[in-house]
């Protein structure tokens, strides 16, 4: 393809650092399967599929005496015999072939924080700047690739760091096709960092959490500090080989038990073996089950049974979040793949406890009229009417029709609640919004449509937010300018699933309207008739001067800006090319690369400087891999070309993650 060519010819192997597009997650696969790395810290042998461990040494440094700290208050408490924390969890990462376990167990923990604090919905913090900051910046474990939940919060509360699309995770460590210094006991911390960051990514907005403290790892202590604060722990522990069914022992593993995530307490010849090869692992404990109940198995991968022919088991197993993938691991975990069950006996015996506090945020009001979610609440502008429903900026409407029914929503009803106004003004609209004032206890169960007088009905909101109490926001519908407004609208607020209930307080429709019929204005950039055709695409404006071009050519942009799609969340992720040229539009083709588990999934959408949309890909490909495709939509043909143009990718799905690596946009025009 063009731009993978373009892109690869801006990459020399013996270049220091690969450009920006090399350094996604999903690029980084791709040199990986080009280049033998070394697994992790000594652990040559391990596959990436098997799941990489850590540096114990570096792991466990610093650990107080977990039998000398004091237990969590109310630990002698009775708790429930099952919990979990699963609904405030990010999704499951893959640290692949680095042994950075512990990094990625911090920034699990970070993203939980973030999730409970509730001002991000989908948060997603770079492991690869963590790495860095944790070696360069407080100058921790210089000579390893390894490090410690302690000394990673040490890191983000002093320096912070960045989010992931500003540095995505490199899944292969650098070795001496990188930097020839990156062989043999003393290397560099470039080699563990792979590389240093740009100064872009140094100055990039970062992100804290308070100071980390230690736990002690009394099955009690640890379910009183979760029960209490609703809170994740980091555990870094001693591996064991055969106790995870990893084959870099020498012991037999139990390819059932890798499947539900089962880990036990290792038997006598596990311990054994384990200490030939020393490592380490670290994850997120997300809850707990007293009563699973799992059959032990002693070296030779057999079931143990005691004198009287009775399969002996264990008992008590906590919840965990991995960061091998979602693969192999837990892929038949009740609680989704990646996800686990370790031994309550094992952390007793083996793991060190840390835990944090959720962060305080103070980014200041949302800016109403600049184009950005300033506040980080998801809602741009005049979508936040807690700061800008009152705002000149959004108060353009000529008239505002208000209800309050202050009505129960019913619970898991499709049909749910439906809420009138009427609209005393005839004409076309020139301006719709629709505000919403919505209590409830889980936002992802509603559903929210809006029916005109014409019959026409839009969904204004579906199920959008993956977590998140009440609904307050103003939704902009630029799509029903040209629409009659007198009349009955109609708000239908459904709720969707079971367990959670709200209120329908307040909503209102904004609007302006035209005393004459609406003419389409030919170089304003929008669709003043509301007839789906703005500009030079409108018929009624084919003499029109503006539409009259001097002769063919073609305007190009790329943007090689790789940017992480975030999972299952409807808001998707956009990337821009402005174009600088102007013209009537006579075709347009625009080459997208995706690197993405399950293309189908995927919603891939293009939008013109006027605001004109069209689907390229919408949940088609299945299970495919990656999006690699040249697209030639007409819908743009008509209109002018000048200005910023969007490209806009949705994953609609849990559990595959992507990132958009770049695209490239060819503009035809007279």
């Amino acid at each position: 393809m063009r731009l993978l060519s373009s892109l690869l010819s801006r990459w020399q192997p013996g270049s220091a650092r690969p450009s920006a597009l090399f350094t996604s997650r999903a690029l980084a696969a791709l040199l990986a399967t080009s280049t033998a790395l070394a697994a992790c810290d000594q652990q040559e042998g391990i596959s990436e599929e098997e799941g990489q461990v850590s540096d114990l040494e570096a792991l466990l440094a610093g650990a107080p005496d977990p039998s000398k700290l004091p237990d969590e208050p109310k630990s002698d408490a009775t708790y429930p015999a099952k919990f979990d924390l699963v609904a405030l969890q990010s999704p499951v990462r893959n640290q692949a072939s680095r042994g950075v376990c512990s990094i990625f167990s911090t920034v699990a923990l970070m993203e939980h924080l973030y999730i409970k604090e509730g001002t991000f919905k989908t948060p997603d913090f770079s492991e690869h700047f963590l790495q860095w900051t944790v070696k360069a910046e407080l100058g921790a474990y210089t000579d390893t690739e390894g490090s410690n939940a302690d000394r990673n919060i040490e890191a983000i509360n002093r320096f912070g760091i960045v989010d992931e699309a500003t540095a995505p995770y490199q899944t292969s460590r650098w070795s001496t096709v990188n930097d020839a210094r990156c062989t043999g006991k003393e290397q560099p911390i470039v080699c563990y960092t792979n590389g240093d960051p740009t100064e872009a990514q140094k100055t990039a907005k970062r992100w804290k959490l308070p100071r980390a403290r230690w736990v002690s790892n009394k099955r009690q202590s640890i379910k009183a500090f979760m029960a209490q604060n609703r809170q994740a722990v980091v555990a870094g522990m001693t591996f064991f080989y055969q106790s995870w069914n990893h084959r870099g022992g020498p012991l037999p593993v139990n390819g059932d038990y890798s499947r539900k995530g089962y880990i036990l307490f290792p038997n006598k010849k596990d311990i054994e073996v384990s200490k030939e090869k020393p490592a380490g692992h670290s994850i997120l404990i997300v809850g707990w089950d007293d009563d699973l109940e799992v059959p032990t198995v002693d070296e030779t991968g057999a079931v143990v049974k005691d004198a009287n022919g009775k399969v002996v088991t264990e008992k008590g197993f906590f919840l965990i979040k991995n960061s091998w993938g979602t693969g192999n691991f837990g892929v038949e975990n009740p609680f989704g793949a990646g996800y686990g069950w370790l031994s309550m006996k094992y952390v007793e015996a083996y793991a060190n406890i840390n835990g944090a506090d959720v962060p305080k945020l103070d980014l200041g009001p949302e800016v109403c009229n600049d184009g950005t979610d300033n506040n980080l609440n998801r809602l741009v502008d005049c979508e936040d009417i807690d700061t800008c429903g009152k705002n000149a900026a959004c108060t353009t409407a000529q008239k505002v029709y208000e209800v309050k029914p202050a009505r129960n929503i019913p619970d898991n009803d499709v049909n749910g609640l439906v809420s009138q106004v009427n609209v005393d003004v005839a004409g076309p609209t020139t301006e719709v919004w629709v505000e919403v004032d919505i209590a409830h206890t889980f936002i992802r169960d509603l559903k929210l449509e809006l029916a005109l007088p014409s019959g026409k009905k839009v969904m204004l909101y579906d199920r959008a937010d993956t977590s998140g109490r009440d609904l307050r926001r103003r939704f902009l519908l630029p799509t029903l300018v040209g629409e009659e407004a007198k009349g009955a609208w109609r708000l239908t607020v459904s709720d969707n699933s079971a367990g959670d209930t709200g209120k329908l307080n307040r909503w209102a429709v904004g609007l302006s309207v035209s005393a004459s019929p609406l003419v389409e204005i030919c170089n304003d950039g929008k669709d003043n008739t509301g007839d789906g055709k703005s500009d030079c695409a409108d018929p009624a404006c084919a003499a029109d001067a503006a539409c009259q071009g001097s002769g063919p050519d073609t305007l190009s942009g790329i943007s090689e800006t790789a940017v992480s799609i975030p999972d299952q969340d409807s808001r998707g992720v956009k990337s821009t090319i402005t174009l600088t040229g102007d013209g009537v539009i006579t075709g347009v083709s625009a080459e997208v690369d995706i690197t993405h588990s399950y293309r189908g999934d995927l919603t891939v959408k293009l939008i013109a400087p006027d605001g004109t949309t069209t689907t390229l890909i919408d949940k088609s490909g299945g299970a495919a891999t990656g999006l690699h495709q040249t697209f030639t939509p007409s819908a743009f043909n008509g209109k002018r070309a000048k200005g910023v143009w969007t490209l806009w990718v949705i994953d609609n799905f849990s559990g595959d993650a992507g990132t958009l690596d770049a695209w490239m946009l060819d503009v035809d025009v007279r």
